[in-house]
């Protein structure tokens, strides 16, 4: 299946070509039209791709920390209203 080529994660893939390949591999992989070797291909797949966008935010949760200057951020508990000075 060529659809399940253009879901492998490529090095020059940015966050966003990561993601919208991740949605796309999940997708798939509920409609449960795929063979058994297809689902393991592509659930292996998007474990990767899983792996390498949650590493990018992992990234970028320490550049804000280090932005902060050290100060412990819960980005759960970030409302909007503290950005916009109110």
């Amino acid at each position: 299946m060529s659809t399940l080529q253009n879901l492998k994660l490529k090095k020059s893939d940015s966050f966003e070509d990561a993601i919208r390949k991740l949605e796309e591999t999940v997708s798939l992989l509920d409609e449960g039209k795929l063979t058994l070797d297809e689902t393991l291909s592509l659930y292996e797949e998007g474990i990767k791709l899983y792996r390498y966008c949650n590493n990018i935010l992992d990234k970028a949760e320490q550049k804000i920390n280090i932005m902060m200057d050290g100060e412990e951020v819960s980005f759960s508990s970030f409302d909007l209203d503290d950005f916009r000075g109110e």
